[in-house]
């Protein structure tokens, strides 16, 4: 919250407004995204207003559309005696204007609103930090209960904590449609828990140059089109496929060779120069006439893997997408694991399976080398260090157990977020519900696999794989749609998403 205080500091001192003058910006911003969203003309606001400076944005967006001709009327909650003198500004000027204002004290009847209002949600904002009181909680579940067609909260939902929720047990938010946030998007933004709270949101700039978030000290990133942009390695004229890596990928096995077909075709579509595929015998058909720009072996075992050969020259290798959990697969992961610490450098990828033998004997972690990456989803990140109270602890939990193993989580999900060693969180932008899909993680950990052997770090080889996966997903989402989405339709847009970024 403090660096969000500092933004404005900045605006002020930059632009050389007052804070007041920045409250009408953030107002008047507002203003233009509802009237460019929505036909106003014959609706009727209602505006919350706190008695903060997050209420004072609500009465100066008031103002705002009472004179656009809306008909609009003002609550102001009256929460305690402290007033901002922004927001004592403000609530003169609404009733210079006439607008219709009320007040709300605790313990007085609720009024019954009709639910044909549009609302605006201006009474806490970013600055909460303890549980409010039973009455104004009340006040919430009321609004809540009521399903207005459209709420729209202003910078952050009312209610909602900015940066721990750990201490608040009831959970007693607005409900909103539409959160209009400024300067950037909130933490709780990217967190199941608070999904049905904060609708959709979108980050109302209030004219701070981007340059001055690129110099803020943060461990929490938010991944767009323009941070891949700056990581995205250049293809020289004169190369040749040795210049791209050579990546193994093992896994497969009877019935899950389809986990090897998908890694296999994105690890290639993603740029890598060679690629073997390491998969039980029964696998071999499928593979050679699926993947023929692939090299493909074999176990001696038919359904299942039970040894694994420590390749040379291998850049990257990516295990465990349908490894299955037989005993001898579980002992031939431990093996290979032994004899990869070893060596100086070959980037290690785990996914599906080999989460999920790692998460049955743990001390296997600690024979990982440095910077493995994981790839788990919610169930598996479960499976390997149990249950959390909330997402605030499941992030705590990603950063600590990346610091004391000194390894990367991909955790995916609506925003994947790849976890580092150092502590940082990068949240993605990218993807949609319709990835939700057998096979999709598949082919995220080959395109990891792709991009370590390229030559990318392991935090960016994470980062933009996961943000090139979304993106491929959000192409076939246009071309099909969210329902349709199966994990090849992801594959054949890996190369439309490079053409777009």
């Amino acid at each position: 919250m403090n660096q969000i205080k500092q933004a404005e500091k900045y605006c002020i001192d930059q632009k050389q407004i007052s804070s007041l003058e920045l409250m009408d910006r953030a107002a008047e911003n507002c203003f233009k995204w509802i009237i460019k969203h929505y036909q106003i003309k014959n609706k009727s606001f209602i505006i919350f207003s706190g008695n903060g400076n997050n209420g004072g944005d609500g009465l100066s967006l008031a103002r705002f559309l009472y004179t656009y001709g809306v008909q609009v009327s003002v609550y102001i909650l009256n929460i305690s005696n402290h007033f901002s003198d922004e927001f004592l500004i403000q609530k003169n000027r609404i009733i210079k204007n006439n607008i219709n204002l009320h007040h709300l004290y605790e313990g007085e009847k609720i009024p019954n609103f009709d639910k044909k209002n549009y609302i605006i949600d201006a009474i806490f904002g970013i600055g909460l930090n303890r549980e409010i009181g039973n009455f104004w909680k009340n006040f919430i579940d009321i609004l809540n209960k009521k399903k207005f067609s459209l709420v729209i909260s202003i910078d952050i939902p009312s209610g909602m904590f900015i940066e721990t929720n750990n201490n608040h047990k009831s959970k007693k938010i607005i409900k909103a449609t539409h959160t209009l946030t400024f300067y950037t998007p909130k933490i709780p933004f990217f967190l199941p828990d608070y999904e049905e709270y904060v609708g959709k949101w979108w980050v109302i700039n209030l004219g701070v140059h981007k340059d001055y978030f690129q110099k803020i000290y943060t461990k929490n990133y938010f991944v767009d089109c323009e941070y891949i942009r700056s990581i995205k390695k250049r293809r020289k004229k004169f190369s040749h496929k040795g210049n791209y890596g050579h990546g193994l990928i093992i896994g497969g096995s009877y019935g899950m060779i389809g986990s090897m077909v998908l890694a296999g075709k994105a690890c290639l579509r993603s740029g890598i120069g060679k690629l073997t595929i390491y998969t039980p015998h029964c696998g071999y058909s499928i593979l050679q006439n699926g993947i023929p720009e692939a090299i493909i072996k074999t176990d001696k075992k038919k359904f299942f893997i039970s040894k694994i050969d420590d390749l040379p020259k291998i850049t990257s290798v990516g295990i465990g997408m349908g490894l299955g959990m037989h005993p001898k697969t579980q002992y031939a992961l431990e093996s290979f694991l032994l004899k990869i610490s070893k060596r100086k450098k070959t980037n290690l990828i785990l996914d599906a399976d080999a989460i999920n033998i790692i998460a049955n004997k743990l001390d296997m972690l600690r024979i990982l080398p440095k910077n493995t990456i994981l790839t788990p989803h919610p169930k598996e990140l479960f499976r390997l260090f149990g249950t959390w109270k909330n997402d605030y602890e499941k992030l705590n939990l990603l950063k600590e157990m990346s610091n004391k193993y000194h390894i990367f989580f991909v955790l995916k999900g609506f925003y994947s977020i790849i976890s580092t060693p150092s502590g940082e969180l990068y949240f993605n932008s990218t993807g949609n519900p319709g990835m939700s899909t057998a096979g999709s993680g598949d082919v995220l950990s080959g395109m990891i696999v792709s991009f370590l052997s390229q030559g990318y770090s392991e935090k960016d080889a994470c980062i933009f794989s996961v943000y090139l996966h979304g993106l491929s997903g959000d192409i076939a989402k246009n071309e099909l749609c969210e329902e349709s989405i199966i994990s090849s339709d992801i594959v054949d847009c890996i190369a439309k998403s490079f053409q777009k970024i």
